[in-house]
Order: structure tokens, then sequence, then C-alpha cells
């Protein structure tokens, strides 16, 4: 038998050779994947080694091809050089603006200018530390406010984290970092500050003494409606309807802050705070006719002005037909107050106000959180002279003389409470609106005006 051939040793199969730049791949020991390449510094010609990595090696490699792929294109960021304020720029820019109303940028632009950028701004996008993100909100907790009054509110702190973390989130979408470092940042519990109502008989003070002001339709309309400042400067006689009484809030008046104008801020009309802010509300009687009486007095004005007159079609305008910058508004509002002798409140706190009268009034919560249009319960609000809380946060008046309205039933009417009082012979007439909130300053309103 012929002896067998000798068999032939394998030749080893050898990996073919890797193209110059085209990088490598291998795994680390905490299981992730490493892929490296070179490129080329464009501004210093240098060849530099860089690293990207992933969960996988798929992910690994495809963030190396697109690295390489925006080398070639002129479009690569080296991510180990990206710092937060750069990020946080470019987030801004592309991603918030486009989504957010103008006064609300213009928050979070200044809120990151003032806050993080002096602090954490340099900080790459690579080296940034949860310690470092906590140690700001501790520091801004204690020593934030500007000019070294104390610490921010635990509101400001919070957005100041909103910030950070949403720009770190969009980084991490786009592979820029591996994870969201800000996810693991301890915050305050948000503390709502107390807002005091005005009483019903600083109510009636501070009406009597309005009645002399240009602006007494304003303010009767907001302590009949509950509207937001920016939603009462804003409102156009477009927007109201005197024969059905009416009116429809469709934008919110705002000074923002601007970096490309000549102006450091300016005036501009945006949507309102929500979309259920876009609402239409039933004007009381007593603030309709004010209405009608002032909408004569600004044609009588616009006529006296002739050309010098700019009609915008506002409700609440200045003596030229421009619109009424809020804080200046504000001013005349705190002028009055004073000159009434009434404790000076916020002009918002009059939304609480509206709040607390209908509620002694005997309307439901409910009835007045949508009225009110707020996204916080009304429960939240400081209603301490007039109402008390159980744990099931049910509220019960503590001032209403039950036994004065115990021959009423409710009527519902647009969704707000008519008391009608039940004569003998089983028909009924009008006894009160609590919706009619100015009738206090008139006597118009005979149960308001006895709580």
């Amino acid at each position: 038998m012929a002896p067998k051939a000798p068999r032939k040793a394998k030749e080893p199969i050898r990996k073919p050779k890797r193209a110059n730049g085209e990088g490598s791949l291998s795994q680390l020991k905490d299981g992730r994947w490493q892929a490296r390449f070179w490129r080329i510094d464009p501004l210093t010609q240098e060849r530099k080694r860089m690293a990207v990595y992933g969960r996988t090696k798929e992910e690994a490699g495809a963030k190396m091809r697109k690295a390489m792929h925006e080398i070639e294109t002129g479009r690569f960021i080296d991510p180990n050089k990206i710092t937060l304020a750069t990020w946080i720029n470019q987030w801004l820019d592309t991603y918030k603006k486009p989504v957010l109303k103008p006064s609300t940028y213009a928050l979070y632009e200044m809120t990151f200018r003032t806050h993080i950028e002096p602090t954490l701004g340099k900080k790459t996008l690579q080296n940034l530390q949860t310690a470092e993100i906590q140690k700001l909100i501790n520091y801004k907790a204690k020593n934030g406010k500007l000019d070294g009054s104390g610490g921010l509110s635990t509101r400001n702190l919070h957005l100041i984290h909103q910030i950070i973390s949403g720009a770190l989130k969009q980084a991490e979408k786009e592979q820029k970092v591996f994870r969201n470092v800000a996810d693991a940042v301890e915050l305050p519990s948000i503390k709502y500050t107390e807002i005091q109502p005005l009483t019903l008989e600083q109510v009636n003070n501070f009406l009597d003494v309005a009645k002399d002001s240009r602006h007494y339709a304003a303010f009767l309309l907001e302590l009949t409606t509950g509207l937001r400042r920016g939603e009462l400067l804003a409102l156009r006689w477009a927007d109201i309807d005197l024969e059905k009484g009416t009116l429809k809030v469709n934008q919110s008046l705002s000074r923002v802050a601007v970096q490309e104008a000549d102006s450091k801020t300016q005036l501009i009309f945006q949507a309102p705070k929500t979309k259920k802010s876009q609402r239409t509300i039933k004007i009381p009687p007593d603030a309709l006719k004010e209405l009608k009486i002032h909408k004569v007095k600004q044609a009588e004005e616009r006529l006296a002005k002739g050309s010098g007159y700019s009609d915008q079609g506002l409700v609440f305008c200045g003596s030229e037909g421009q619109p009424i910058d809020p804080r200046s508004f504000t001013r005349r509002y705190e002028t009055l107050l004073e000159k009434a002798e009434v404790p000076k409140v916020s002009f918002h706190a009059l939304r609480h106000t509206v709040a607390v009268l209908l509620i002694k009034a005997g309307e439901k919560v409910k009835n007045v959180q949508n009225l009110l249009v707020t996204k916080s319960s009304v429960q939240r609000w400081t209603f301490t002279p007039i109402i008390s809380t159980t744990k099931r946060w049910k509220m019960y008046l503590t001032e209403c003389n039950h036994s004065s309205v115990k021959n009423k039933k409710a009527h519902r009417i647009d969704g707000l409470c008519l008391a009608r009082k039940v004569k003998s012979n089983g028909s009924t007439f009008r006894k009160f609106n609590v919706k009619s909130i100015v009738g206090i300053s008139v006597g118009i309103n005979p149960v308001l005006a006895s709580l």
C-alpha cells in the first residue's frame, strides 16, 4: 500500500491589512467598545489620535465613521473640546428658540449667561462632573443673588438645573457624552411664596381711588376676570364683543431681553402662557358698562391727537395709542395702592384676590381654577383668612353666614354660580352673580358686600 502523502500545513488566515486612516476597534475592560482613528488638526497641521466609544462594536464603529466623514467635510468638532458654554448656546439657538415663547427664551438665555456660564462655561462636556453641577446649585442656593443679598429661589435653582440637564440630554442623544451627569444632582423642593390677597374693604378703597385714573376700566376688568397682566394689556377691541359681553384672550404683552437689537429690551406681543389660556370670558355687566365708556373716551382722545395717534386697536394703551409697558402699568397700580392706603401687593395678587372673593361667595374651587386658567391648584394659594384645609384639600368657608342663604339653590350659567332666592309661589329671581365682583365697590352685589 502506497504511503500517504504528508499533509500540507494550513497556512494561517491573515486578516487584510487596514488601509491608512481606516481606524481600529477594540473592547475595553468595562465592556464598552473603543474606536480609534487619526485626524489632522486644521490649526497646527499635527496628526492626532482620536477615540470614540460605544456600548457595542457596531455603535463605536458608527461613531467613528460619522466622525471621519465630518473630518473630511470640515464639520468635525472634537467632543473633548466642546465646552458647556458652547454647547448650551448651540442648544438654545438650535433646539429651544424655535419652540419657546420669546419671553421664555429670554429667561433661559439670561439665566445661562448670569448663573451658569461664569462658573461652568469653560468646562468641557466630556469632563463635566455631577459634583460640579451640585456644587453650583448649592452655592446659588446660598449666594446666588447678583446684589449679594442671599440665595436664589428654589424655582430659579430648578431652572438652572433644567437648562444644564436639557442641554446634556440632547448631547447624550447626539452621542457627544456617554451619559447625562446632571441626572444625579439633588435639588431642593420648590417652595411656593405665600401671596396675601386683598380684603374686601381694601378692594373697595382701591377702586374708589382708581376711578380718577385713565386705567380705571382696566383695574375693574382685572378684578372681575383675574386676567394676567400681559393678557390684560394685550387686549384689542377686536377681541371684545360689546354686544354679547364677551372677551377673547388671544395674546399677551411682555418686555423681554434681546441681544441682536439696539436696545437691551423690547415690548412684544406673543401667545398666552398656555394653550388653555386662549379662552373666551363673559364680561360682567358693570365691567362691560365701563368698557363702553372707556371706548368713547379713547375715540375722543384719538380724534384730538389726530395724526400723532398711533392706533393699534388696543383696549388699554398710552395717550398716543402705544402699548403700555407692563412695568409702568405696575408702577401706576402701586401708586394707587399707596394713595388708597392699601398694603403694597403685587399685581399678580389681584388674581388671588379674585379667587378668594369667588370662593367666599360660594363658587366651587374647580370653576375658579378654570376661570383663572392656572397650572397650580387653587388650593395651594394662600387663603388663610378665609378658608381651612383638610388632608383631602376639601375647602370650606369659615366666614359665610349659611343661615342667610339657606333658602337659595344653585343655578349654573356659563360655569359660574348664580344664587336664586325661591319665592313662596315657586318662581325665582336673581339675587347675586358671584362673577360681578366689581359690584362690591358700588353696592350692586349684596351677597359679596355682606361677606
